[in-house]
């Protein structure tokens, strides 16, 4: 299983269920380090211009994603099983 496998079933597995604060926090931590080791292989193939913009892509998809498991951590799921 390579590391994107793990980083969309940890996605996944938050997404059906209410959070805890450790799975948001594994999140960001997993984001961050994704986002750091993306950065730094495409400036180096690429360079800084382009490692730029594929950082804040990717900042942006993944602010996205922790700020709407934040919310369903919160409000939990039940909106879903009342349909």
């Amino acid at each position: 299983m390579g590391l994107i496998d793990r980083f969309e079933e940890a996605y996944l597995d938050v997404s059906t269920s209410r959070a805890t604060v450790r799975e948001l926090l594994e999140l960001v931590v997993g984001a961050v380090l994704f986002v750091v080791g993306a950065s730094a292989l495409t400036s180096h193939l690429l360079g800084w211009r382009i490692a730029r913009w594929v950082a804040v892509a990717l900042v942006a998809v993944f602010a996205i994603m922790l700020v709407s498991q934040a919310y369903w951590a919160v409000t939990g799921r039940e909106d879903y099983d009342e349909r």
